[in-house]
């Protein structure tokens, strides 16, 4: 009897069921619904990065308590969190297969995958998780101890907006 991981690895056409790939690069199914925690429960957008979106910059400005520029700084391609690695690259390329070019869709979209969301993220988007990465040491003080006692980053998964 086939066990549920090697039934949908027939399914998504994965003879050999590559376990080295997080399982959302795999599958579309559990990518969309992924995507879609990350949207309600860390607003995670805008839906269209090509256009303005005042009003979701502005959110975000707010949430930050930074200007709206500022805001539009913070994306899921400079987030500590977003993962375009050679290997996670062909993870991405794999799990996409034969339906199209997918090295074009991976480029053109500018996709990595979400390490605290676990999905397919695209690099011009941005969410309330956003975190970034900082130089080891410059948060220290002149006697190399932490100069902040508080975490500087909370993540609210699952709160409920305003």
């Amino acid at each position: 009897m086939a066990t549920i991981s090697q039934t949908m690895d027939k399914l998504m056409g994965d003879k050999e069921g590559d376990k080295s790939c997080p399982p959302a690069t795999q599958d579309i199914t559990l990518n969309l619904k992924n995507r879609g925690k990350a949207i309600d429960s860390a607003n995670y957008g805008p839906e269209n990065p090509d256009l303005p979106n005042t009003g979701f910059w502005k959110e975000k400005a707010d949430e930050w308590e930074v200007s709206i520029e500022d805001a539009k700084q913070s994306r899921c391609g400079n987030c500590a969190a977003f993962n375009r690695s050679d290997s996670m690259l062909d993870c991405i390329e794999n799990g996409i297969g034969g339906e199209g070019d997918a090295e074009e869709f991976i480029d053109k979209a500018d996709l990595g995958y979400c390490e605290i969301f676990d999905f397919k993220c695209a690099a011009s988007r941005t969410c309330d998780a956003w975190v970034s990465e900082s130089d080891e040491g410059e948060d220290m003080d002149e006697e190399g101890e932490d100069m902040f006692e508080q975490p500087m980053l909370v993540i609210k998964i699952g709160a409920k907006r305003k």
